[in-house]
């Protein structure tokens, strides 16, 4: 075999069958919704994902902020160092990501019919993972990348006296403290990580609850929406508070909440149909399968054959074709 034909087999690899299927690089020519193969079915390669995101996450612990120069006498950076703050990150772990994690695996295994029961809950939680993970990953980096200073740099900082207050200063020619982590620390304030990761897990929470409450339905009660949107205040007030404390500025606390809930929105839709799909509460996976059958009750029940019609003329809507819609 010539050079030219090996390299050209090579670069033919994924061409040798007449059908080439993107979604399994290969693996198989198409897949069949009724029976999708395993790495499919059960988002291995998400699985992967999510462990590299997790080591990512770690290993970024360690990298330094870019280091800014700042005046001593810049007032924005110059507020009170909170020993306390209202959500530390140990609650903000709680609050965050446990919450979530606690509320979606309780509602999966309740209110999902036992033949999807294992997987529905398998997905949600995968959901939930991916959006943290990717959450947390992006948003270190863009920390460190930023460099700005948190609104209590100056008390992390401790300038040395006679410091020009006018004249941009590097931290190492005039900080006098000794907790070097906290003063790298403080060049982290873009965006706030309370921020995002609160709308990562919080609003995919709320997401969720919309989807499985099938809150968007016509047929349903505000109550299902209000009670959905708890979450995502949570959030809102996690994020708020790190500007009480005097930890991020607003525009911190507005980009980070933007990354989490982007990413949050992404995370869920990759996974789950549309709020406004008639089996929301179902991954987008089963619904294929589903399609053209009923949860709970037979096909023919939906038919506008079966619907009775009154005296007057006019059709009724029975109880079961609302019932099918949620």
């Amino acid at each position: 075999m010539s050079i030219q034909d090996t390299l050209f087999n090579i670069i033919n690899y994924f061409h040798k069958h007449k059908r080439f299927n993107r979604l399994t690089f290969g693996l198989t020519p198409i897949i069949d919704y009724s029976d999708p193969p395993f790495l499919i079915k059960w988002r291995v390669s998400d699985i992967i994902v999510v462990a590299i995101l997790f080591g990512s996450y770690i290993a970024l612990g360690s990298v330094k902020p870019f280091q800014r120069q700042f005046y001593v006498g810049d007032l924005t950076i110059s507020h009170p160092f909170a020993e306390r703050e209202r959500v530390n990150g140990a609650e903000l772990f709680l609050y965050a990501v446990w919450f979530p994690f606690s509320s979606i695996l309780v509602i999966s295994l309740i209110f999902t019919k036992p033949k999807y029961k294992l997987y529905n809950t398998f997905i949600a939680l995968l959901g939930l993972f991916l959006s943290c993970f990717t959450t947390s990953v992006l948003t270190d980096i863009l920390k460190n990348f930023i460099g700005r200073h948190r609104p209590d740099f100056l008390a992390r900082c401790i300038p040395k006296e006679g410091t020009p207050l006018d004249v941009l200063v590097y931290a190492k020619d005039v900080c006098t403290t000794d907790n070097m982590s906290r003063l790298l620390d403080g060049f982290r304030t873009t965006p706030s990580g309370h921020s995002s990761l609160s709308f990562a897990g919080l609003f995919y929470t709320t997401l969720y609850l919309l989807g499985q409450l099938v809150a968007f339905n016509e047929y349903v009660g505000t109550w299902r929406t209000i009670v959905s949107f708890i979450p995502a205040l949570g959030a809102a007030l996690i994020a708020l508070s790190r500007t009480e404390d005097y930890r991020h500025h607003f525009v911190d606390v507005i980009i980070g909440s933007l990354v989490g809930l982007v990413i949050a929105s992404w995370s869920y839709f990759r996974l789950f149909p549309s709020l406004y799909h008639h089996k929301s509460y179902y991954p987008i996976l089963i619904n294929k399968q589903e399609q053209d059958t009923l949860d709970d009750y037979d096909d023919d029940t939906s038919t506008t054959s079966n619907i009775p019609i009154t005296a007057a003329g006019a059709t009724e809507l029975p109880y079961t074709r609302i019932g099918n819609a949620v």
